[in-house]
């Protein structure tokens, strides 16, 4: 079960991993630019550090855009482009990604 503060943690960390993704030279462009897409959708940081974590229907209004950017992340995750450093990370943040 993840907890509030899992579930904070990790949005957070996933937005960090979007505007790693929108500029890594690593990833194809076209992953580049779903990042920055996604990243302009997702959770404000603001929001994120004030919502009530422990009240998960506070982020229904974001539900399209955790789907792709979970999507996003397991996509890389599979993809022979991903280092086993990124792949830990990945895997971090998808534990308790909503």
């Amino acid at each position: 079960m993840t907890t509030p503060d899992e579930r904070r943690r990790n949005l957070l960390w996933g937005r960090e991993m979007l505007k790693e993704f929108s500029v890594d030279t690593g990833l194809t462009s076209d992953w580049r630019a779903a990042a920055g897409v996604l990243l302009a959708s997702y959770p404000s940081l603001d929001f994120l550090r004030h919502f009530d974590a422990t009240e998960p229907s506070e982020l229904d209004p974001y539900a399209g855009v955790l789907f792709q950017v979970r999507m996003l992340f397991s996509r890389v995750l599979a993809s022979s482009c991903c280092s086993e450093q990124r792949a830990y990370s990945l895997r971090v943040v998808l534990r308790h990604f909503p």
